[in-house]
């Protein structure tokens, strides 16, 4: 999946390349990756980074209709080729729906959503080096951080908290004789906090600290309703049970039962709380016309900010594998995905840039 670092270069070059102008009509640059509802169906929010499975986005207003400007916008030659890679990209990303998209990387971030960087730091006046290392980066109550320290030097003992990365208060703390350690978790710990370990080495001590985010869940995946095809899509009804109401997103990738990942399914709804239906929806053109037993993996689900200032939340599915059963794909119409209006005045933007229209 490349939509995110295409995005990223848009952003980054964007910027450069205006400021080297100075124009200062705005252009199209609305890219809502994240999909929803046929209703309300966009390319996704503009994705600044990623932290582990955390991803940090930033909405884009819509796009705004302007006259062309009479004056025209010089890109140097290398913007342009870099403008022409990322057309080229964006424009084979059309040919699939965005909450459809195929994955064909084995590397790509959303078959280990909830992954944790380790990061190996120096240690006793960088003599040595120690990771401090939990097996993800989201967790969820009532589930335990556990962790360890992995280094060359043995560890005879740690004293560790947990801190509130925003107040800045501990709101755990343990120790242990030697290279493992867990906290019990407790149901009002914040989101955002900081594991901060003192690592009693032979031959010294030193700090090691870790990000986590804890989440209380704002609402559960309790399974799905059976499949059905409509036109051109395979539809899968899933049912959540939301412990709040507001706009919420679901993401599952799509798996052939003996085989490789197909796609990742993207959802977007407002849903009131108790329990209601979202369907994700897999697209004929990722399945290449073949039949088999499919499953779906990998589910996330959250509940979208809902203003600015309010903190997205995660919720958990009961079930990590959901078994769909045998599809053939042929039974699906052949109609191939239409970009929206908004899409292809996007690309028609990035191929203006990079000088091929």
């Amino acid at each position: 999946m490349k939509r995110r670092w295409i995005v990223v270069a848009l952003v980054s070059i964007g910027a450069g390349v205006f400021g080297f102008a100075g124009t200062q009509d705005a252009p199209p640059q609305s890219m809502d990756l994240m999909p929803t509802k046929k209703s309300e169906e966009k390319r996704p929010s503009m994705v600044l980074a990623d932290a582990g499975s955390s991803t940090i986005k930033r909405e884009v207003s819509p796009v705004e209709h302007r006259e062309p400007a009479d004056e025209n916008v010089v890109v140097p030659e290398a913007m342009s080729a870099q403008f022409s890679r990322i057309a080229q990209t964006f424009e084979t990303e059309l040919n699939y729906p965005p909450y459809s998209q195929p994955i064909v990387d084995l590397a790509s971030p959303y078959l280990t959503p909830n992954h944790f960087s380790v990061v190996e730091m120096p240690v006793l006046d960088g003599k040595h080096s120690a990771a401090l290392v939990v097996d993800k980066y989201r967790y969820f109550y009532p589930e335990p951080i556990a962790f360890q320290v992995k280094s060359g030097v043995p560890v005879e003992g740690m004293q560790f908290s947990l801190i509130d990365i925003d107040s800045r208060e501990i709101v755990a703390t343990g120790n242990s004789d030697n290279a493992q350690g867990k906290l019990t978790a407790k149901e009002d710990w914040p989101a955002n906090v900081r594991l901060r370990v003192k690592v009693q080495f032979d031959g010294g001590e030193d700090v090691l600290t870790a990000d986590v985010n804890y989440q209380n869940p704002v609402a559960y995946v309790l399974g799905a309703q059976p499949a059905y095809v409509q036109g051109a899509d395979w539809v899968i009804p899933l049912d959540i049970d939301a412990k709040q109401a507001g706009l919420y997103r679901v993401r599952a990738n799509l798996y052939r039962e003996d085989g490789p990942p197909v796609a990742v399914l993207t959802s977007k709804q407002r849903l009131t709380e108790g329990e209601s239906t979202i369907d994700v929806k897999a697209h004929q053109s990722v399945f290449g016309s073949e039949r088999g037993d499919y499953q779906l993996r990998d589910i996330q689900v959250e509940r979208m900010s809902g203003f600015p200032g309010e903190e997205t939340r995660y919720g958990v599915s009961n079930v990590s594998v959901i078994e769909l059963g045998p599809f053939n794909a042929n039974s699906l119409s052949q109609e191939s995905y239409q970009p929206s209006d908004q899409e292809r005045q996007q690309l028609l933007f990035l191929k203006s840039l990079a000088g091929e229209i």
